[in-house]
């Protein structure tokens, strides 16, 4: 069941993700995660529906979700009106999976003085771009753990695909420098991006404003924090991405700069290639089309840096 929750995370992941406009889409607008990705990219927005992804509700799941079986009915209330503390910098490792339930489904604590402990839980998500359906597991990890969330997309041809962690609360990390994780994967042009999403980047939940995020924007102005271009390979690698080094997200036309607090989730985007229509008669101009492709990411032991 997809919760206002992750439809908000998914409306923030999106968001700045080009469309690809016949008319405004330029050489280098498509790097990692669409818009803003090269020089001179133009702003879009995805409208495609959300993902199959969220956090489990109801009976046998983690948290306690707004409707479902086994569920109650939840206030609805803004993103941070409750927010956790992060005592240990181990988010997610998958190190607790035991193949009784789907990708989608799986969730674990995180925050505790130790790993796999505390009191809010996180977990994957996936999304497509509207021409293929992704695929999300949790599959071999990045040596020596077991686990490690897979997502790929074949013979996608609309923009790409991405995905993100939801989290039950939000998160005070302030204490941290950043975000670090091991990755690997391929697409046609061998990049992703990674976002940071926090209430103030988020839109408040469309079906009702006394939830969601608190960006007073509009969903092509509600972006979150991201780090563009950062290398894919099929070998895994680590990578590190301090606060200072994401591209600030935005409410409005304010500049939101991330320094750990307040994270409502974490995001991922693997773009396709572009290349120019042969209707634009060689003119740079455009407009430009996908260029179908395979895409795969896998993403393990995702930690804040001390």
């Amino acid at each position: 069941m997809t919760t206002p929750r992750i439809i908000a995370l998914l409306i923030a992941a999106v968001t700045g993700s080009a469309a690809c406009s016949s008319t405004t889409v330029s050489p280098n607008d498509h790097g990692s995660g669409g818009a803003k990705a090269g020089s001179g990219g133009n702003t879009g927005v995805i409208t495609g529906t959300a993902g199959s992804g969220g956090p489990p509700t109801g009976a046998g799941g983690f948290i306690v979700g707004p409707t479902g079986a086994g569920g109650s009915n939840a206030p609805v209330q803004k993103l941070c009106a409750t927010k956790m503390t992060v005592a240990n910098p181990v988010l997610i490792n998958f190190e607790t999976y035991d193949g009784m339930v789907t990708a989608d489904k799986f969730g674990t604590a995180f925050g505790g003085a130790a790993a796999n402990t505390g009191s809010d839980y996180m977990g994957p998500y996936a999304f497509g771009d509207g021409s293929v359906t992704p695929t999300l597991s949790i599959l071999a990890g990045h040596p020596p753990s077991n686990w490690a969330v897979a997502e790929s997309a074949m013979q996608a041809r609309t923009w790409g695909m991405g995905g993100g962690f939801w989290m039950s609360n939000c998160v005070n990390a302030s204490a941290y420098k950043g975000i670090s994780f091991f990755v690997r994967g391929s697409g046609p042009l061998n990049v992703f991006a990674f976002s940071v999403s926090m209430d103030s980047t988020t839109p408040p939940d469309p079906a009702n404003a006394a939830g969601g995020g608190t960006c007073t924007g509009t969903a092509s102005t509600c972006t979150p924090a991201t780090k563009q271009n950062i290398p894919l390979t099929a070998d895994w690698a680590p990578v590190t991405i301090l606060w200072a080094d994401f591209t600030p997200g935005t409410n409005g036309a304010t500049p939101v700069v991330p320094n750990g607090d307040n994270i409502v989730g974490l995001g991922w985007n693997v773009p396709l290639m572009f290349t120019l229509d042969p209707s634009a008669n060689g003119d740079a101009a455009g407009p430009y089309v996908a260029v179908v492709g395979d895409l795969l990411i896998n993403i393990d032991d995702v930690a804040f840096i001390q």
